[in-house]
């Protein structure tokens, strides 16, 4: 088993030294290595992906991809972070816990960290800028509440995780909501820490009423009620993750259209970009499916369990090597190939151990999380910097500032991690009540 493992390490550092995409690399993983030590795969090669694309499974993904497309069109940003800013402003830290309330919420409408960090650091670092606000907390604070858009469903990475694990999409949206609560709880706790006996922030602060603090909620309503009526029919049983994919792309539709932000090329706009995405996600989805097959058929995984087994490890113990495995691969990855090329070689070895794999779905977000903002290749961090970049030019300040400014919220993330780990309820208790 070692040839075909180190081959395939040699083609994977090939292909992203190259800066191939993630599907070519894996496609060609899979070619390459089925040709050497299986045969004539062509069959398999058209059998495979016609299989998974002809799922009904699969159309979940564009639906909430256009769910959050036609939100993100529709304005929503600019008055939620505007509503957050008004509620949380006196409290220590003050706007800072928007970053982190608004990535939440937006989370909960994209499903994409790279799309909340970007659209909430546009927002967030010019306000933040004026009033004052140290530049690393701020950006560290919207680096690490970017993170939250692939906790806190509808994901797509736990769509994909969902698709490669064959596990219910529903049940990892239902276990992700207390781990995600439990993640800006943690973050919002950091800025607290660093407001009481750090830098104290802001030098203006700007009072509202009551009644503009109210008012405000009036833009956030839509929202939470679109939220709940993807993540509630779900949790009641009422519709599946695709149906209730579909009611949030329809209830999207509404809300774009009772914004008056609604026509003809704001909808052309919103489907290419979803279509571009969807396109990206099953291409990347069925390179890895192809390349599963061809590993499972060598005995990769397998002959991986059985060998790792061998050192008479708990569950327990298993998790904790995997987690460090992750991280590590995360600081020199992006989370969707992880996903797609690593996960599927520990599966045999979770399900041998009787691992509950939507439990563990949620502690691999939870790294691919941490991988979002661990140098040297955190692409939140990247990202960030981009907007930075954008919004200053040549005044941009230094990667490092982001760097440091993350690392309190690494530290909550590892702390919600040890807790989903110690305590398997904290993300399963739902779903259990919701079985």
């Amino acid at each position: 088993m070692i040839g075909p493992v180190l081959l395939i390490l040699l083609l994977l550092g090939l292909g992203f030294a190259a800066s191939l995409h993630v599907g070519t690399t894996l496609g060609l993983m899979a070619l390459i290595a089925g040709l050497i030590y299986i045969g004539p795969v062509w069959d398999f090669f058209g059998q495979i992906p016609w299989t998974t694309n002809s799922s009904v499974t699969m159309t979940v993904v564009p639906l909430f991809v256009l769910m959050g497309e036609l939100l993100l069109r529709s304005g929503l940003t600019d008055d939620l972070y505007a509503a957050l800013s008004r509620l949380v402003g006196r409290l220590p830290g003050g706007l800072l816990h928007s970053n982190i309330l608004a990535s939440g919420v937006f989370a909960a409408v994209s499903g994409s960290s790279l799309a909340t960090a970007t659209t909430i650091g546009a927002v967030a670092l010019p306000t933040l800028k004026q009033h004052g606000y140290n530049e690393r907390i701020t950006l560290g604070s919207i680096a690490a509440g970017g993170t939250l858009g692939i906790l806190i469903p509808p994901s797509l990475i736990m769509i994909v995780y969902g698709l490669v694990a064959q596990v219910s999409i529903g049940d990892l949206y239902i276990a992700g909501i207390v781990p995600g609560i439990l993640m800006m709880v943690g973050f919002i706790a950091a800025i607290l820490v660093l407001s009481l006996f750090g830098e104290k922030g802001e030098r203006t602060i700007t009072r509202y009423s009551l009644r503009e603090k109210l008012a405000g909620l009036v833009n956030i309503v839509p929202i939470a009620l679109l939220i709940g009526l993807v993540i509630g029919t779900i949790y009641l049983g009422v519709a599946t993750a695709t149906e209730a994919a579909a009611y949030g792309a329809t209830g999207a539709l509404v809300v774009a259209l009772a914004k008056r932000r609604l026509s003809w090329p704001m909808l052309k706009e919103a489907l290419l970009s979803t279509a571009m995405t969807t396109g990206m996600i099953l291409f990347v989805v069925n390179a890895a499916f192809l390349l599963q097959f061809v590993l499972s058929f060598i005995g990769v995984p397998r002959a991986l369990s059985q060998s790792i087994l061998s050192f008479g490890l708990s569950s327990t113990e298993l998790i904790l090597v995997i987690c460090v495995i992750f991280i590590l691969l995360g600081m020199v990855m992006d989370g969707l190939p992880i996903v797609v090329a690593v996960v599927p070689i520990f599966l045999p070895l979770l399900q041998a151990q009787g691992i509950d794999l939507v439990w563990f779905g949620i502690i691999v977000v939870i790294l691919i999380e941490l991988g979002l903002i661990t140098p040297p290749i955190g692409m939140n961090l990247f990202v960030l910097q981009g907007v930075r970049h954008r919004l200053y030019g040549a005044e941009a300040g230094k990667m490092t500032d982001i760097v440091i400014g993350v690392l309190p919220f690494i530290v909550s993330m590892l702390v919600v991690l040890g807790l989903v780990i110690a305590f398997p309820q904290v993300a399963m208790g739902l779903v259990g009540a919701m079985r």
